[in-house]
């Protein structure tokens, strides 16, 4: 029984998450990095290690709310949302196609039927026929006559596979795989629950007499393994990662996207930087860009 009504004000307001508030986080974390000191290959690791940074040092702004003459934000308020457990937050929802021409619209208002959002170019909340109804706003003039607008629905997404079924399907995908294949793997890291990681090794069972407790995942005697080595982000929530360490087993069950496609760049680092990265393997750098990002979280999610 709630009805949203949603109104941008900014003149580069953000209707999505990645709006101006979370640039700035994004930018803080950016600069935390750059201080990591000679050996360390971040001061961030983890979302939970975001989260606690944020919330410690970005709630408040350096201008007080009093000096701003109570314009602007008061603070930030930060909260963490696992990708796993009991407090996580269940993404599988139908989503819908871009609207057309939106950058122009400043309210968009729910009118109670499914799909359907009555819009204008500004927004007005000063007149009674407004708050009873924006088609009998007395400032059309100066606002614009609203109109209907109607999203267009995405397919619906398929129903979750069976943990058989991921497993068959991350052997499958084992099977196909060539060396320099990147492949995404689930990991049972609770903040980092997926990795990158490019194919170095062939496909076999895992050798050793007794189970091996991993980074990712523990290991038992006869399951089926491939060799990779990790694609290290270079930020949080980055689409740029670092090939980096050396190369590790995973199961074959747990991957679950494979021939992942990644560009490679140039790497131009310091003398400094140089050492560190053939000490540690790492001379190569690619990126992925959104739409392999979003198959990714779909195969994951």
């Amino acid at each position: 029984g709630v009805v949203a009504d949603w109104c941008f004000r900014g003149t580069s307001h953000g209707k999505d998450e990645v709006d101006g508030g979370c640039d700035d986080c994004k930018n803080a974390i950016g600069r935390e990095q750059l201080k990591a000191d000679r050996g360390e290959t971040s001061r961030v690791k983890t979302s939970m290690e975001a989260f606690e940074f944020l919330k410690n040092n970005f709630s408040t702004f350096a201008k007080s709310f009093y000096d701003k003459k109570g314009g602007g934000v008061f603070r930030r308020v930060f909260h963490y949302v696992p990708a796993h457990g009991d407090d996580c937050v269940s993404r599988n929802i139908r989503g819908c196609g871009t609207l057309k021409g939106i950058k122009k619209m400043h309210q968009l208002l729910d009118i109670g039927k499914p799909g359907k959002l009555r819009v204008r170019t500004r927004s007005c909340h000063a007149c009674e026929g407004c708050w009873e109804d924006s088609k009998n706003c007395k400032n059309n003039e100066r606002c614009g006559v609203p109109w209907t607008e109607t999203l267009r629905p995405q397919a619906h997404r398929q129903l979750q596979e069976s943990s058989d079924e991921l497993a068959a399907r991350g052997i499958a995908i084992a099977h196909e795989a060539k060396r320099g294949d990147v492949l995404c793997i689930m990991v049972r890291k609770e903040h980092e629950p997926w990795i990158l990681g490019k194919v170095c090794g062939d496909l076999g069972a895992y050798e050793m007499k007794t189970s091996t407790d991993t980074e990712f995942a523990v290991l038992v005697p006869g399951d089926i393994v491939v060799e990779v080595r990790k694609l290290q982000p270079v930020n949080p929530g980055t689409k740029v990662f670092d090939i980096v360490g050396d190369a590790f087993p995973v199961r074959a069950k747990d991957i679950r996207l494979g021939n992942i496609e990644v560009k490679y760049m140039e790497v131009r680092r310091s003398h400094r930087a140089r050492g560190w990265a053939v000490r540690n393997q790492s001379a190569e750098r690619c990126e992925i860009d959104s739409e392999t990002h979003s198959d990714i979280l779909k195969s994951v999610i």
